[in-house]
């Protein structure tokens, strides 16, 4: 059975004993009352009859007919019929209920079914006079004050009002019912297509509900939703992360077996040395991939360690120089003394790399790269500055984002992820990275790292 249909059968069940047992304590009570009432009524007419009597029969004043018209007058339910005698039983007057007769020969079957016959009963008074018996008032009534013609007549509209009254509510609460129902159907409808279109990765858009229950359960797929395109989103700026760093190491070494097939360079052991160092980078990444396959496992780490920054920027600048020196840029670093801090050589190498292979992009041939760094106090700076296209201002704000290009990148080749891995490198070690550019000049990337960094303080 659908909620919609179990919706309405409790609905209506509901209605039905509230107006059946409504009904029932109202009858009841009115009946009670209405019954008390005319026990009331009749016992007033007695007393009434009786003065009356002692009155008329201690006079002569009265004819028969003025008799009867004062009798008459008492001829109210539940008394049909009343007759006066004198002392040595002369009927001096009596009257009858002509439309008891005609009502109690009318009386519908259902009626008898449900009332039974009326009986009646005789109640014999002795009317006293100065403590003598002067006359009988004889008075015809029904048998119970209860079970009277407009007792049985009221009961009876009662029960049909009841029966009416019910029968409006049933059709009022099927209509309000119907259509509270099918809108609460609808809305879980809604729902359930809310978390296919979930499940199969659509997007939806559902209205509100005013179901506050269902609303909730809205709020939670849309936030579950929100859950899983985030980390798809991260896993997707990940994998693209780790993609866009192969192409270094890759392009490094390319560049360099290109140099020795042409002669252009000897395989010293320096260079040796440079090649093996982007092997290490290529197998550090192949190594953070294979950590995609368990979705909740931290795909990299950070290992601090004691790094020589000459020697690193050495490194960097000797892998990349043969790139440059075939572009015609000129790449220089400024500075030469050794400089030790504690940070993580594979994010540093990385951000480094990134960032001066964003300035060959964008730097003419015949343009210059300048890296210089300096430790001030507990500060490492390094700032790499070219010559190269500039960034527009209103671009630099976001040119940090993942997969943000700027209008002088539309016509390069790139996903506009480099710079992004760079500051998200940068922000895992504890440093920053400021930019100043201006277009048609040039751009200068200064990075701040913290001399020392150990593991238990990272973020």
């Amino acid at each position: 059975m659908t909620v919609r249909r179990q919706w309405m059968l409790v609905l209506i069940l509901s209605v039905a004993l509230s107006v059946i047992v409504n009904s029932f304590v109202l009858s009841t009570l009115i009946n009670r009352y209405f019954v008390e009432y005319s026990k009331e009524n009749y016992n007033r007419h007695i007393v009434r009859l009786i003065a009356f009597s002692q009155e008329a029969l201690s006079s002569d004043d009265y004819t028969r007919k003025q008799l009867e018209m004062q009798l008459e007058t008492h001829l109210s339910d539940p008394i049909n019929r009343i007759r006066l005698y004198d002392l040595d039983g002369n009927l001096l007057a009596g009257v009858r209920d002509a439309n008891f007769q005609t009502m109690n020969m009318m009386r519908s079957n259902t009626m008898n079914r449900m009332m039974g016959p009326a009986a009646e009963e005789i109640d014999s008074i002795d009317i006293m006079k100065g403590g003598v018996t002067v006359g009988t008032l004889i008075i015809t009534r029904y048998s119970s004050i209860g079970n009277s013609l407009d007792t049985r007549k009221f009961m009876i509209s009662l029960i049909g009002n009841s029966l009416l009254s019910f029968a409006i509510v049933l059709v009022l609460t099927f209509i309000i019912g119907f259509f509270i129902s099918r809108k609460t159907s609808k809305d879980l409808m809604l729902t359930a297509q809310q978390a296919t279109d979930i499940d199969l990765g659509r997007d939806s858009h559902i209205p509100k509900s005013h179901v506050i229950e269902i609303e909730t359960i809205r709020q939670s797929l849309e936030t579950l939703k929100s859950r899983l395109k985030l980390k798809q989103t991260s896993r997707k700026k990940l994998i693209d992360e780790l993609v866009h760093q192969t192409r270094t190491p890759l392009t490094i070494l390319r560049t360099h077996l290109e140099g020795f097939r042409d002669g252009v360079i000897q395989f010293t052991p320096e260079e040796t040395k440079t090649c093996e160092a982007q092997v290490d980078h290529l197998s550090s990444i192949i190594a953070n991939m294979s950590g995609l396959l368990d979705a909740e496992k931290e795909v990299e780490g950070t290992k601090i360690e004691p790094v020589e920054i000459s020697a690193l920027i050495k490194q960097i600048v000797d892998g990349l120089k043969v790139q440059f020196d075939k572009k015609h840029i000129h790449l220089q670093v400024i500075g030469h003394h050794k400089t030790m801090v504690e940070t993580d050589r594979y994010k540093l190498s990385q951000a480094l790399y990134n960032i001066l292979t964003n300035a060959y992009k964008y730097t003419e041939p015949g343009g210059s790269v300048t890296v210089a760094y300096e430790l001030t106090g507990d500060e490492l700076t390094v700032s790499i500055q070219d010559t190269g296209s500039g960034i527009p201002k209103e671009d630099q704000t976001q040119i940090f984002n993942a997969y943000y290009r700027g209008k002088n990148a539309l016509n390069s080749q790139g996903d506009g992820i480099g710079l992004y891995v760079a500051k998200e490198n940068l922000g895992k070690i504890g440093g920053t990275i400021d930019l100043e550019s201006k277009p048609g000049v040039g751009s200068r990337f200064t990075l701040h790292l913290p001399k020392r960094r150990s593991e238990n303080t990272l973020t």
